[in-house]
Parts: C-alpha cells; structure tokens; sequence
C-alpha cells in the first residue's frame, strides 16, 4: 500500500512542467557547450505508412527550422511492443489513407497497394542505408519510398537491384545496431523523431516538436505550427444539429490513460451534436495476460500528458488502477447504467485515478467516485463483490476483435470505425456526413 501512496506522487513529480522545462534546459545547454548542431533523428522504416507520410514533410521541417536531420533505417516494430501486428498493420493502412487526405499528401489507394515479400525488401534496405549518409538523405529516402509505396521508378533502388540478389551482413548488421540504438533511446517505433531527449510520433505529435522549436529557435515563423489539424479539424461544427440517431460507441479500458482523454473528447463530441455516447468497457492489456514493457508505459505516460495540456484535461496525479481498482470500477457499471448515470459515472473514475490520485482499490475511494457521480453509496457498495461484468467486458472485448481492432480508445459511429482519441475528427465527419445525407434527403 505505501509503493502505491507514494507512486501517485512521483507520477505528479515526473508529469510536471517544472521536471519538462528543466530536463529542457539541460539538454541545449549541454548542446551549447558540445557545439552541436540542432538535429532531429529519425527512424525509418520501409514498409511503415506513417514513416511514409513523415518523410513527405520534412523538407519543409528541415527548411523552416534550418535543422539538421539524421536518418536511421529500421526493419520493422520491436517484438513484444505489440499485441496483435497484423490488426497494426491493417489499420495503419486504413489510417495513413485518411491522414494523407487530410494533409494532401500521396498515399496508394488501398484497392492497389500489395505488401511486399522479405526478399523484395533488400534492394530498398541497402538504398535507405547507402542515402542515410548521403547529403540530400532526406530527399533521396523520398524517392526510395515513393517506389515502394508509388511504384515510382528510383534509381537508387534500381542500382542495389542490379549488384546482388541478397545483401551483405554488414547492411544486416547496420540495420540491427539501428535497432539497437533505438531501443536503448528508449523508444520501439519506426516513424519516430527524437530531439534533445523527447520523442515525436510521425505526423501525429509534431505539432509539439513544433511548439518547442518556435520557443527555442526564435525562426521568423515562430508561432506557426503547421500539423496541428487533427486537433483542429474536431469539434468544427459552431452549432449543435438536431438530434442524430445513432450513436457513437467508445470501446474504452479503466486503466487506459488514452481512453481518459478519449472518454473527455467523446462526451464533449456527444453533446455538440446531440447524440447518445455508448461505453464499452474492456479490460485492460496486463489482465489479459499481456505485457506493456516498460519503455512502451513510459513513452504513454508522458505522451498522455501533452496531448492532455493540449486539450485542456488535467493529468498527471496517476493512482494506477490495475487490477483490484479497475474489478471495483467494473462492479459498479451495471448499476450507474441502470440509473442512466454510467457516462457520468465512468468519467469519474477516470478523473479520479488520472489527474486526482484517488486510489480506487478500496472502499474509501470508491465511495468518493460513485457519490461523485450521482450514485448512494450503501446500494452501491454491495456491488463491489458483483463478477457479472466480466461476462459483458468479455463480449465487448470480441466485438472489437470483429471490428478488427485490438486496443482501445476505439470509437465506432455507423460504419466508420477508428482507434485513438487523437481520431475523434473521424468520428466527426462521419457525424456530418450523416447528417448533411439526411438535410439533402
């Protein structure tokens, strides 16, 4: 019980912007005294879609900030970073496709792109290592990709393809030290940047590697930030519609610090356009019996917290509610639903073991929880001991699987289905989609 009590304190102590800004200042001073170059690192890999979009727009990265850029290749995702890679690897396809809408950049229609066979990869991988040292590596690694996912001719390619059927151990071995440096950084995705101890996901997190330059660069540009249009393409909508019929669905885990985020957006996206929220409570990863290797824990943890800053959601003060917490949570949900309170009810919990330090493994804060959102405490404790859930959770648990999907946040609306709660804009045009077909009919 005391690693517990004293656990929410280091988190909020770790989580905190006075801990961020001093590891920041740190760091360029220890560039300053070394006389090193501002440089991103990035790691690439071939057949990664998001390492794909990325590379699309960091010429215009590299200009703006005058930064210097170094590239690694990488074979593919670290083992045991992932519970099910090939529901990864489908719905990156399907992801991609929508960002590259959004951004206006090139991605193959998924009627045609065809994965290629390991044996076709070895051309691609001894270009992408010879254009890691080259001086327009970033350009070169463009058009190596461009083939790959464009079927555009590239004479880098081409080249690797005439000198030798299989690649030297050497270029394995490079590969492998690439990997190797990554996972000692500490960090197990391709499409990833690193910059002076902080890490950058894709497209996806650049608005914050843009909001630390423009503070610490002082370009001209400096309060410009350009990929930012997940976050600005939600929430559009300046007047709620009338009532739409369907409801969007949120698969949603109590230990998930992502699905705390997603639960706030969603009923946030619910009451601008009037619709019903259903919750969908899963279990969490660890009690399926699945590992979350620590580096993995820690990359969410602190990304959790910028992308909670970003929307306004206080987080930080995290009473980890494996296990015992998560049981407690689930007994009570049949109940709160009954009463039409389990949104409410949900949002509690997630609040009070995510931004309040409220451990929920016991009755002391389950009853601050469940009076919080509306529900009498002596009905509501005798539930404690109630296991009905888990035959619910299970079931929620294969309907997702269906959908083809494996974590959570997950939000469904109609036939449009998509993970994160960095896609809430996905669920949103399918909501106006829906309801400017219904205004023309």
């Amino acid at each position: 019980m005391l690693t517990k009590h004293l656990m929410r304190y280091m988190t909020k102590a770790i989580s905190s912007d006075i801990l961020l800004n001093f590891k920041r200042s740190v760091a360029e001073a220890k560039r300053v005294v070394t006389n090193s170059e501002h440089t991103l690192e990035i790691f690439v890999s071939i057949t990664d879609p998001y390492s794909y979009l990325l590379l699309q727009v960091l010429p215009e990265i590299k200009e703006r900030y005058s930064i210097q850029i170094r590239l690694f290749t990488v074979h593919d995702k670290q083992q045991g970073m992932f519970p099910d890679l090939e529901k990864w690897h489908s719905n990156s396809l399907l992801d991609c496709t929508r960002l590259a809408a959004l951004y206006e950049l090139e991605f193959p229609p998924l009627a045609t792109y065809r994965p290629k066979a390991e044996f076709e990869l070895t051309p691609y991988w001894g270009a992408m290592l010879e254009a890691e040292h080259s001086d327009t590596a970033v350009e070169d690694m463009q058009k190596i990709f461009k083939q790959y996912w464009q079927n555009m001719p590239c004479s880098l390619v081409a080249k690797k393809q005439n000198e030798n059927v299989s690649m030297p151990l050497t270029l394995f071995k490079t590969i492998a030290d690439n990997e190797e440096y990554l996972a000692e950084q500490g960090h197990y995705l391709p499409g990833i940047i690193k910059y002076a101890g902080e890490w950058y996901w894709a497209i996806d997190r650049l608005d914050h590697l843009e909001k630390r330059l423009n503070k610490l660069l002082h370009v001209p540009s400096a309060k410009t930030i350009k990929y930012n249009r997940q976050t600005k393409s939600a929430f559009t909508s300046p007047l709620k519609l009338k009532a739409i019929a369907d409801p969007v669905i949120l698969y949603f885990s109590a230990r998930s610090p992502y699905s705390y985020l997603g639960l706030e957006l969603a009923i946030k996206l619910c009451q601008q356009y009037a619709c019903e929220l259903v919750v969908k409570p899963v279990l969490p990863m660890m009690m399926r019996g699945m590992n979350v290797p620590r580096t993995k824990k820690m990359y969410i943890f602190h990304d959790t917290k910028r992308e909670a800053k970003k929307q306004g959601i206080p987080y930080g003060f995290v009473a980890d509610p494996l296990g015992k917490a998560v049981e407690n949570c689930y007994s009570l949900f049949a109940m709160a639903k009954a009463q039409g309170k389990e949104v409410a009810y949900l949002l509690e919990f997630a609040r009070a073991v995510n931004s309040q330090g409220i451990l929920a493994d016991n009755e002391k804060g389950m009853r601050i929880i469940a009076q919080r959102s509306g529900l009498e405490w002596e009905e509501a404790k005798k539930e404690l001991s109630n296991q009905s859930w888990r035959k619910d959770v299970e079931a929620n648990m294969d309907e997702l699987n269906a959908l083809g999907l494996w974590g959570v946040p997950c939000f469904r609306y109609q036939d449009t289905v998509t993970w994160g709660q960095d896609r809430i804009w996905v669920i949103e045009q399918a909501i106006q989609a829906n309801a400017s077909s219904k205004m023309r009919a």
